[in-house]
This record gives structure tokens, C-alpha cells and sequence, in this order.
């Protein structure tokens, strides 16, 4: 016999506040309470197993670039668990879910949380060769980082002998992009701020790292020597314009982060003299049979061995800490937070 919902709901989840004096803080509130009629119609009520940590969580905790519309706000963008309550046709009890690219942790409060009510057309049933944890392994970083890929890989295939180049090559996207890339054989070259990450870049398969500092100082000319055949950039900012001097004749920059800037002022030499383009990324724009195919990249054992391995499971308790530090230390482990 199925177990009844209880209600109302007592749940711990964090709470990023901001205080009269403008101050932000955050911590663990542990007497949360939802309701039965708080559940709206076609939404469903999903007790989180999993979640992971995400660039975006650290710069809600910084209340940076106006992501918290309302106060107090709990991020977290990925979720995965159990359907507890369903005001869907969609789901029923008990379903095994997961939320990934989708307005999680910013139209509404986010995973860092027992429990989230969210809309239906956000939720995806668990696939049979996936569990709970291994699907916040991938998240919205592996799945961007996989779409970004198949809008290129026949480019980069039809240049083989020319390498591919990854900046803000340690965060969750790029390092994601790094593992499939060299699982075609691909050679990888990177462009990392942080000179400490070298070491480990070069270990997962970069033959060459560039300092973001000395990349930037290219000179200022209109085109630059025809290097790379595909430039994922995670960045954004003045290292756009860089990076399109580089491309060779068909060669595409995929724009997929702004942690520089959100503009650029660029030379369009290179895209009428090279014919190469500009694509965006947004993980959002992903319609049901794209986002399937993404995910059966994933049916790999090996692949998802080596992302295993990459992975670290923390506390609810421990996101405070990690997103509370002044600086987004880049790890070479993937963050996976146990609800």
C-alpha cells in the first residue's frame, strides 16, 4: 500500500536574504512549510535527492548580475528525485524525475531544498540507464557542453588535423567539453585564468594551456594566423574578438558564458574574409527529442566512469560554505549535493 502525502510539509532548504541595510547573507532555514493548496495546477511537488553546484549558485550568493528577482530565494539550477505530490496528468507518485537546463533556481526557488514544487514541462522522467546521482553528474553544464558540441562536430571532424580550443577551460563546461572532445580524438588547447589549473588540465588530456592574461595581449591586428577549427568560449567579454582571429576558413566560435562580460566589441573582418560564424548556446532552447539525444551520449559506461571519478558528493550544509568563499574556486571535481 502507497503511502499517503502528508501535509502541511516541514522541509529545510537554503535561504540566500538580504537584510534592510542591503546586506545579502544566507544559511539553512529548517522549518520551511508547504501546503496542499500550494501546489498549483498541472505543477508537481518532487522531494530532491540530488542537486549539484552550478557558476550561477555562486553568483546568486553574491547577488551578482541581478539573477534574485524576489528575496529570500533558494538557488540550485539542476534537481533530481521522487514525484511526492502530483497536480499533473503527466506524473504520479513515486515517478523517478530530474530537472536539468531549465528556469530552476531563478523563476523559482531552486534545488538547495527538501522539497520544490515546479511546473510540469520542466520535468523529465528518469531514463532507465540513469540513476538520480549519476544525472546531477551531467547537469546543465554536460548537457550545454554536449549540445555545443553537436552544433560543431562535423566541422571539427572535417578538420581533424587542427585543434580545437576550450576557454574557461576548468569550469563544469569546459572540462566537460575536454572529456568528449578527446573521446574523438580531438587535440584540445586551453585558456584557463587560474595558472594553478595546468597541471590538472594537462592530466585530462589538453596538450597545450595559455594563460588568459598573455592571450589577451594578442596583437592587435585584423586576423591572426589560422589556428583552430572550433573556439568554445565560456568567457565572453574582449576575448571574443581574439578568438575570431584565429578561426580558419569555416570555422565557428560557439558563445556559451559571459564571466568577463556580456559584450564585445569585434572585428568582422574575419567573418567576411574567413566566412567563419558565431553560434550562441542556451541549454533552454533544447525541444524533447534534442533533449533525448543528448542524453543517450550518456549511455557510455566508460564515460560515465571517468565522470564518477570526477565526482564529489557534499551536504546541504557544505554549499553555505563552498558559495559563501569570495572567489568560484574551480575544482577538479564535479559538485554533487546530497538533499
Amino acid at each position: 500500500m502507497k503511502k499517503k502525502e502528508i501535509f502541511p510539509i516541514k522541509y529545510s532548504a537554503i535561504k540566500i536574504n538580504k537584510t534592510r541595510e542591503g546586506k545579502v547573507t544566507n544559511k539553512i532555514i529548517y522549518s520551511n512549510y508547504l501546503y496542499k493548496k500550494d501546489i498549483k495546477k498541472k505543477f508537481v511537488l518532487i522531494k530532491v535527492q540530488y542537486a549539484n553546484i552550478n557558476y550561477k549558485d555562486f553568483l546568486m550568493f553574491k547577488n551578482i548580475r541581478g539573477l534574485i528577482k524576489r528575496f529570500p530565494h533558494t538557488p540550485g539550477i539542476d534537481a533530481s528525485g521522487i514525484v511526492y505530490f502530483s497536480n499533473s496528468k503527466k506524473f504520479k507518485k513515486n515517478d523517478k524525475i530530474f530537472i536539468i537546463a531549465k528556469p530552476l533556481g531563478v523563476e523559482l526557488n531552486g534545488s538547495f531544498s527538501q522539497f520544490i514544487s515546479v511546473p510540469d514541462h520542466w520535468v523529465n522522467k528518469l531514463p532507465k540507464n540513469l540513476t538520480s546521482k549519476e544525472t546531477m553528474m551531467i547537469g546543465t553544464s554536460g548537457f550545454t557542453a554536449i549540445k555545443a558540441l553537436n552544433e560543431t562536430l562535423k566541422t571539427i571532424l572535417n578538420n581533424k588535423h587542427k585543434p580545437v580550443l576550450v576557454t574557461g577551460a576548468s569550469g563544469n563546461v569546459g572540462t566537460f567539453l575536454i572529456h568528449l572532445l578527446k573521446s574523438y580524438k580531438i587535440s584540445v588547447e586551453a585558456i584557463s585564468s587560474n595558472k594553478g589549473n595546468e597541471r590538472i588540465l594537462k592530466k585530462i588530456g589538453v596538450s597545450k594551456t595559455h594563460s588568459l592574461k598573455n592571450f589577451l595581449n594578442a596583437p592587435n591586428f585584423s586576423m591572426l594566423n589560422e589556428k583552430y577549427s572550433v573556439i568554445f568560449e565560456n568567457l565572453g567579454g574582449s576575448l571574443i574578438s581574439i578568438c575570431l582571429k584565429y578561426l580558419i576558413k569555416g570555422g565557428i566560435l560557439v558563445s556559451i558564458g559571459n564571466i568577463l562580460s556580456n559584450t564585445s566589441t569585434i572585428n568582422i573582418l574575419p567573418l567576411i574574409l574567413r566566412n567563419v560564424s558565431i553560434i550562441g548556446i542556451n541549454a533552454e532552447y533544447s525541444n524533447a527529442y534534442e533533449r533525448k539525444k543528448i542524453f543517450q551520449i550518456f549511455n557510455s559506461i566508460k564515460f560515465k566512469k571517468k565522470l564518477l571519478k570526477k565526482t564529489k558528493v557534499i551536504s546541504l550544509k557544505e554549499v553555505c560554505k563552498i558559495l559563501s568563499k569570495k572567489n568560484y574556486n574551480k575544482r577538479n571535481k564535479r559538485l554533487v549535493v546530497k538533499i
